[in-house]
């Protein structure tokens, strides 16, 4: 039982320190970080409280205790946020949305010393925690092929959660039909396994020089609030529909900037957060779709070709025949006959 106990309280020191580890580790991912620190930090109250139990220390049914298993309810939950951030980065709302609720249980249960309420409660947050694990594993094999560096790390990480989850979960069955393949002292200990995968996270996390394989997000240091950004966006394709500005010969993202009177910098951040292209290849955009309406006006089949794409921007025939076919299939000739045959 002294090896168990010295076992618990080494988890629950090595724990501590990673926590703190990832609560003030300044590069990185920050949210991968923070769900890592708090991950950490509940497996750090978990062993605590198995150590002071099997030294005695505190009396059964202690505060401690229900905050130690009561932490339980959050490790689904962080797990499958931790799973889904490199496709879809959470915002606050979800975050909330996935964390917050289950703590009525848990202050139900410290607060008010209901009858048979521990023994329901726990088989709910199994089922719980069995969800999300199965969301986790299913998110991770729908997106492994596209993302293949990021859950070769976290995918065998929630598996291997799953099993230790399973087997627990069998042992505790078998207790309450009367069947003690192990002793209490050493099946509470079994709960300190899931902290393995949980170290394994930690651990390669530390050590990678790139994050899991995601890559950087763009304009981290320059965030725009959505209002913001939707105000932007209006004023840019105002600029477009209504002044036709795209139609001048030399458009850069200086001389647009000017023009409306928004930072280059935000410009080029809205239209590629919300059009997913870049400046240039927005007014691109707008100039090809000028050009084909108006090839396919009738009042302008007198009209050289060239001259229409000047009028819509370009200022190069052999480069306007060139991303004309490109983005159409078609020379600029060839669709002109076909709209008005």
């Amino acid at each position: 039982m002294k090896f168990l106990a010295i076992l618990n309280l080494i988890i629950a020191t090595q724990a501590l320190f990673l926590s703190f580890h990832f609560f003030v580790k300044p590069k990185g991912v920050k949210v991968l970080n923070r769900l890592l620190a708090v991950l950490c930090l509940s497996f750090t109250i978990i062993s605590l409280n198995t150590y002071f139990d099997l030294e005695s220390i505190l009396p059964p049914n202690s505060s401690f205790q229900d905050l130690a298993n009561h932490n339980l309810w959050f490790i689904g939950p962080i797990l499958y946020l931790y799973v889904v951030y490199n496709d879809q980065e959470p915002n606050t709302r979800f975050i909330y949305l996935n964390t917050l609720p289950f703590l009525a249980p848990a202050l139900i249960d410290i607060l008010f010393d209901w009858p048979g309420f521990s023994q329901f409660i726990s088989f709910v947050a199994f089922v719980q925690i069995s969800i999300y694990l199965y969301l986790s594993i299913k998110y991770s094999l729908k997106n492994y092929t596209k993302a293949r560096q990021y859950y070769n790390w976290i995918l065998p990480a929630i598996i291997v959660f799953a099993i230790v989850l399973g087997l627990n979960f069998c042992l505790s069955v078998l207790r309450i039909w009367g069947i003690e393949i192990f002793s209490t002292a050493i099946q509470q200990s079994f709960t300190s396994l899931f902290v393995v995968p949980i170290f394994y996270l930690a651990y390669k996390e530390m050590n990678s020089v790139n994050d899991l394989g995601i890559k950087p997000r763009k304009y981290q240091t320059t965030s725009l609030p959505k209002k913001k950004s939707n105000e932007y966006l209006a004023k840019i394709e105002k600029a477009m529909q209504e002044d036709n500005f795209f139609q001048q010969n030399k458009v850069t993202l200086q001389t647009f900037s000017q023009h409306i009177d928004i930072n280059p910098k935000y410009i080029s951040q809205v239209i590629n957060q919300n059009l997913k292209m870049s400046f240039s290849d927005y007014v691109l955009s707008y100039r090809l779709e000028d050009v084909k309406k108006r090839l396919a006006n009738p009042n302008n089949k007198n009209l050289t070709i060239y001259g229409i794409a000047q009028e819509s921007g370009f200022g190069s025939n052999s480069r306007f025949n060139f991303l004309f076919k490109k983005h159409t299939g078609l020379t600029p000739k060839a669709f002109q006959e076909q709209c008005l045959a």
